[in-house]
């Protein structure tokens, strides 16, 4: 019997795009899942083919009672729940992506460690590293200096995410995995215009363009991007095996420039289209590759290459098209 099979999990966020797909494997690994939704409507999107095996919840993280609610009969919580978007949106709402990010994290993860869930997955993520963080970038980089500039609030309300998770592991003696995916991207992203992260921007942007395709930034700095399936498989493998606190890079080791992702994406979605890079426009950090020694020594590897997800999401889109 594999670990999580019969097990009792609580995903918040689930209905989102990489909630889903977690709630999805976790089906397939035989647990009992639960999701948490602000918004029932969001859930018929993703999880129409499975909500029939799921215990679905209409509830308010940000409120303690909700929050108790959530975990009550719980083995483990897998808190994905959080307010996401790009590099404009989030250099324009330092404020709001960090107050909202604390205000759905800390009740829940709280409201699990006094109801002694057996383990607390908190998802952090690469935003918590500085703007000139080593390449590759070790964990106990973590909190030094100011997060990148672009992510400011994001960053900050995820590394206090891992500081409350911390002590919730200190003080409770529950078992907490911290996870810092890089980069996620897949079928059922975000394609909004003013929230999206640079991958479905580019494939949005690249199918409404019609000779001249912008990217922003001059498209010399690097990401190295993690297919959806591999970021769930990198939380579960990480949740199953640490439980101490310590946190865990999860990413690819392919390292691409922004100009060879958007080339990429033209020659998936139209072949005849020019890059014209805007140097006006944010260009985020400029690198961002993990170290993940730590992954690889519980056994976690990606197993879809940058090429073989682009052709993946391109399609989704072109099947879906997305708002």
């Amino acid at each position: 019997m594999g670990f999580w099979d019969g097990k009792r999990v609580l995903v918040t966020g689930g209905t989102g795009f990489i909630g889903s797909h977690c709630v999805e494997r976790l089906l397939n690994l035989g647990a009992h899942v639960r999701v948490t939704t602000h918004n029932p409507s969001e859930t018929a999107e993703y999880l129409s083919a499975v909500r029939p095996h799921i215990d679905l919840l209409e509830l308010d993280l940000a409120c303690m009672d909700d929050a108790e609610q959530a975990v009550a009969q719980q083995d483990i919580l897998i808190h994905l729940a959080a307010y996401v978007a790009g590099v404009e949106y989030n250099s324009s709402h330092p404020v709001y992506m960090l107050q909202r990010n604390i205000e759905i994290g800390l009740p829940v993860m709280t409201a699990a460690a006094e109801s002694s869930l057996e383990r607390i997955v908190c998802v952090s993520s690469a935003c918590v590293y500085t703007r000139h963080c080593s390449i590759p970038t070790p964990e106990h980089e973590g909190f030094l200096g100011d997060p990148e500039p672009t992510n400011f609030g994001y960053g900050w309300a995820k590394r206090l995410l891992e500081v409350h998770a911390r002590g919730l592991h200190q003080q409770f003696d529950v078992g907490v995995t911290i996870v810092r995916p890089y980069n996620g991207y897949g079928p059922r992203d975000n394609f909004s215009d003013e929230t999206s992260h640079v991958i479905p921007a580019l494939i949005k942007r690249a199918d409404q363009s019609v000779k001249v395709f912008p990217v922003w930034g001059d498209g010399q700095q690097t990401r190295s991007f993690l297919y959806v399936s591999d970021f769930v498989e990198g939380i579960l493998v990480a949740a199953e095996q640490s439980a101490n606190a310590d946190p865990i890079n999860i990413g690819s080791d392919e390292e691409v420039t922004i100009a060879d992702l958007a080339q990429r994406i033209v020659n998936l979605v139209n072949p005849d289209l020019q890059l014209d890079f805007d140097l006006e426009k944010p260009r985020g950090q400029p690198r961002r590759r993990g170290d993940h020694t730590k992954a690889k020594a519980l056994g976690f590897e990606p197993t879809v290459p940058l090429s073989k997800g682009l052709a993946r999401t391109v399609h989704w889109f072109q099947e879906v098209r997305p708002n």
